[in-house]
């Protein structure tokens, strides 16, 4: 097993830096033949396979041959002609010899599941979080976080849509740091916390598409902290990285088991959310299990909040659980 060295952290910031920007120009261009249903209905495209190849395959030349969980494997792109070649177009565009026989090897490297307490490193990378958004021009963001034994200890996120276009990264115990895509000096990422004036509004994300039910849960969700609520709309991992930024204050992903309850759904914001300063928990105030493999099968939510409003969130949180007969994931364990 290769042992990573934590200076080598930039060198995986600057990955992510090159991969984000690399996305930014394509999205320009996307084709409609680049765009795929996956089996469960999901989108993906052309550009998630380029950038999950690229990244893996760059991150294998610097750190060495680290197991992956990544979100893309052969089957996301597989069956549609059109959509495989303008991935290897994409490939050769950036700088990557990459033909069918080392595309299928790096997708498939990023299939490691199982519990991940035992593994001394393992990268967590979705290439986009949002891929919804992508193609809508809505939010949407490059992931990658690193686990040591079921513990993140990196994160670095592409935000192309937020404060201007910014790769947001931290490391366990260092804080966390914007850093613009085009180039320029870092800023200490902080969450404000400062508790709410009175009558002052909370700022609750919704997703982009939120039903009318959404919309009145997250009001409801947002009111109980006696303060009324403004929604902020956004999805993936960019709706903690509002809070990180100031434009809101609680983003939240409740139980399920469709999209949204994967590990590269969350893993990276979890740590860059805590080292900027955020509250980050379970329904309960407990930590959130990231060392079960693929799924987020012990947590019932990931919340996320400023202004000292997360315990009050959660408690919400859980007596909706309790209201809606839904038992524990914890205590189910």
């Amino acid at each position: 097993m290769p042992s990573i060295d934590h200076d080598d952290f930039d060198l995986a910031c600057e990955i992510m830096q090159d991969a984000t920007n690399f996305a930014v120009a394509a999205r320009r261009e996307l084709p409609p033949e680049a765009i795929v249903q996956k089996s469960d209905g999901s989108l993906v495209t052309s550009v998630d396979v380029a950038l999950q190849v690229l990244i893996l395959s760059r991150l294998e030349e610097i750190f060495g041959a680290v197991p992956a969980i990544a979100e893309e494997d052969l089957r996301s792109i597989g069956g549609h002609p059109a959509a495989e070649a303008h991935c290897l177009g994409l490939l050769r565009e950036w700088g990557l010899a990459a033909g069918e026989t080392l595309m299928e090897r790096v997708l498939a490297s990023g299939g490691l599941d199982g519990p991940t307490g035992g593994v001394d490193y393992v990268w967590i990378l979705d290439p986009i979080d949002g891929t919804q958004g992508f193609i809508d021009g809505d939010h949407w963001c490059p992931c990658l976080a690193l686990l040591r034994r079921g513990e993140v200890v990196f994160a670095a996120n592409g935000h192309p849509t937020i404060l201007g276009g910014m790769l947001l990264s931290a490391a366990k115990g260092e804080g966390a740091f914007w850093f613009p895509l085009d180039g320029g000096e870092f800023i200490d990422a902080e969450v404000s916390q400062a508790p709410l004036t009175a009558g002052e509004p909370v700022r609750v994300v919704a997703p982009a598409r939120a039903t009318p039910a959404q919309v009145r849960a997250r009001m409801s969700i947002g009111e109980s902290t006696g303060h009324p609520c403004t929604l902020v709309h956004s999805d993936s991992q960019a709706k903690y990285a509002h809070v990180i930024a100031g434009a809101a204050d609680v983003a939240f992903s409740r139980r399920g088991s469709g999209p949204g309850k994967y590990i590269w759904d969350h893993a990276g914001a979890i740590l860059l959310a805590r080292e900027a300063g955020a509250w980050v928990g379970d329904t309960d105030g407990g930590d959130i299990d990231l060392s079960l493999g693929r799924r987020l099968g012990a947590s019932n939510a990931v919340i996320c909040a400023a202004r000292g409003l997360g315990p009050s969130i959660a408690h919400t949180l859980a007596q909706r659980d309790i209201a809606e007969g839904f038992a524990s994931a914890r205590s189910a364990r």
